[in-house]
């Protein structure tokens, strides 16, 4: 055999060498990977939550650039800058936030109203009995109305203390008189009495609602790590970017430099997207209750609420729809800015608004603001939420489609770069 006949031989023989070291490290790194995932479950939401803000302040970061100022100075200022919007918009949302009174007046206020309304949606004919059609809605809805009842009744704790508050401040007499009519509050899932029998009330059965049961360990605690990550990635300068790259061979730099650059922009446009929706959304909602007579400073904190709500596929307008019906409910004294409207009828008006708003959202925030950032097929998107969910519940569809967004990007962009390069 000739000398470079072995040493041919001696090279493949290293090559062989290092594919086989190189696809039993990846082999132990997924499983390990998996493994560290699976029992660390419970961090992963917080490291992705804290990472998705570090990204989102990246460009105002990298808008406050000035020269002769040190990277991590011009960082603390980009963070103080930061927590004062967030100071100031906390202590504006603060005042509308309700206190303990408050909370269990809204409480009695709704359940009260939920019941009138739907006593008078299903009430009887003039002629004293009901019609087919709303026999069918009672026995449909009425299980439903049953448990909503059993959400909003007061347990003994709350009653005590709402009886407290009746002496010891001035509490308005009509609450009083919703909170003892919600105490005869009918069971509508219970049989109709014979038509000779006299009307009677019957008091709904609530079993006491006890303290949640205790869990190991406290549930907030690896939240610690979502401002911490977005810290640190704050203050990172492209140093874990320098340091993945230098981990890649020469014949794939420009391949994975390419394939992070899309990554970033995919990410970046989808999140920017849909901040910028979300506040579309929150600002379209807040000024169709203005007009429709809702103080602004409560306007305001329900625009804020069904925005944020948004970012969520699917559940975010059922949400809001549950938000804005709730108050609408319980508003009482509403004066519509928009000349006609009854304020009576400020539920109706409610669900009309949230539908124009959800409406602009799918044809025109949507495709204005995200672009072709979330160019997926709707049954994608659709399999994508249902699957999140089923992994990791609200979680796991609030992360569906910027994971979907994360794996189109990644394999588009592999696959064209790897026949570009020639590699396949």
């Amino acid at each position: 055999m000739s000398p470079d006949q072995d040493f041919e031989e001696k090279q493949q023989g290293r090559k062989n060498r290092r594919r086989v070291f190189h696809l039993i490290f990846a082999i132990l790194v997924l499983i390990s990977g998996g493994f560290l995932i699976w029992k660390l479950s419970g961090l992963v939401a917080p490291i992705i939550v804290g990472g998705l803000l570090a990204f989102l302040f990246r460009p105002l970061k990298d808008r406050f650039k000035i020269r002769w100022l040190p990277h991590e100075l011009q960082v603390l200022c980009s963070f103080a800058a930061i927590g004062l919007v967030l100071l100031f918009a906390f202590d504006t949302v603060r005042k509308y936030i309700p206190d303990d009174k408050q909370q269990l007046e809204y409480k009695i206020r709704l359940k009260y109203k939920l019941n009138e309304e739907y006593q008078q949606l299903v009430m009887k004919s003039p002629e004293g009995k009901p019609s087919m059609l709303m026999t069918f809605v009672q026995r449909q809805t009425g299980p439903l109305m049953d448990k909503v009842n059993q959400l909003l009744e007061l347990d003994q704790k709350e009653r005590e203390q709402f009886l407290r508050y009746s002496t010891a401040y001035f509490v308005e007499n009509k609450i009083v008189r919703y909170f003892q009519a919600n105490q005869n509050t009918r069971n509508y899932s219970a049989p109709e009495e014979a038509p000779d029998a006299a009307p009677t009330t019957t008091a709904t059965v609530v079993a006491p609602i006890g303290p949640p049961a205790a869990r190991e360990g406290s549930s907030w605690e690896p939240w610690i790590l979502a401002p911490l990550s977005f810290i640190f990635l704050g203050f990172d300068n492209g140093q874990i970017r320098r340091y993945f790259i230098s981990l890649v061979p020469n014949r794939y730099f420009e391949l994975s430099l390419t394939l992070l650059d899309q990554l970033d922009n995919a990410i970046g446009k989808y999140l920017r997207g849909t901040l910028m929706e979300c506040t579309l959304v929150g600002v379209t909602l807040c000024f169709g209750l203005i007009l429709l007579g809702v103080p602004v400073g409560i306007a305001t904190v329900i625009g804020l609420i069904c925005g944020l709500v948004n970012a969520i596929p699917m559940l975010g307008t059922v949400i809001a729809l549950v938000v804005c019906l709730g108050y609408a409910l319980i508003a009482e004294n509403v004066e519509p800015l928009i000349p006609g409207l009854n304020p009576n009828n400020l539920p109706l008006y409610v669900v009309i608004l949230v539908g124009i708003t959800h409406v602009l959202d799918d044809v025109l925030f949507q495709p204005f603001v995200l672009g072709s950032a979330v160019n997926i097929h709707p049954l994608v998107v659709v399999v994508a939420i249902i699957g999140g969910s089923l992994i990791m519940g609200l979680w796991g569809m609030l992360f569906a489609i910027p994971t979907v967004v994360v794996v189109k990007t990644a394999v588009e962009t592999l696959f064209r770069e790897l026949k570009d390069y020639r590699i396949i």
